[in-house]
């Protein structure tokens, strides 16, 4: 009985030692998890030259930015002045909307960097959402067809869980790649929707042209 009773004991002892090891691991992975989910280092800043386009039934939207150190000394002055990338003066950001039958341009505008556009199905809408942090003052920006700008948000401030930003570069705040962008109008308002990195939707309200 007695030889019994020391083998159960050890068994007892071997088993809170693994669980203990167990406990600390995970408790080290959620650490490492958690703290790589908010901030990351960045080796080099943002430096891109970028051109990206979105297609609907009507409309071409395309979008360019430089944030090549050519441009460095307008964006530098814009980030430490005015944090307004809308005005005549940003010659290194724009977003141009043209008619896909006839070519006509609506509207070219000077904008935020952005890395995806999203055009409405009914062609009303232009939609940039954007993962730059470095030196970009909006992440979001909502214009109409006639290139009135309706909506423009940051989110560096933002922290809501599952938004990760790097030290100076990115922030991912919606779904990638797809973040599942929808909008709605109803009594003169409209919602926009765009799935967040844990896939919930995010509501964003404006107020909708006539």
């Amino acid at each position: 009985m007695e030889h019994r009773s020391d083998r159960s004991d050890g068994k007892r002892r071997d088993l809170r030692r693994g669980s203990l090891r167990s406990i600390r691991r995970s408790m080290a992975f959620a650490g490492v998890f958690l703290a790589c989910s908010f901030l990351f280092a960045d080796m080099v800043g943002y430096a891109k030259i970028l051109d990206i386009r979105a297609e609907s039934d009507r409309l071409v939207a395309e979008h360019h930015h430089d944030w090549s150190r050519a441009t460095e000394e307008p964006r530098l002055k814009m980030i430490t002045t005015t944090k307004d990338p809308f005005t005549a003066e940003n010659t290194y950001s724009y977003l141009r909307v043209v008619e896909k039958g006839s070519g006509r341009e609506l509207f070219r505008k000077p904008v935020p960097a952005l890395t995806q556009l999203w055009i409405s199905p009914d062609s009303r809408f232009i939609v940039g959402i954007s993962s730059v942090k470095l030196w970009n003052p909006y992440q979001l920006v909502v214009f109409d067809r006639s290139g009135r700008k309706l909506l423009a948000q940051d989110f560096t401030n933002d922290t809501r869980p599952g938004i990760t930003q790097s030290t100076t570069n990115a922030i991912i705040w919606f779904q990638q790649p797809d973040p599942n962008i929808r909008l709605t109008e109803s009594g003169g308002s409209a919602v926009l929707s765009i799935e967040d990195p844990l896939g919930k939707p995010r509501e964003f309200r404006f107020r909708a042209p006539a």
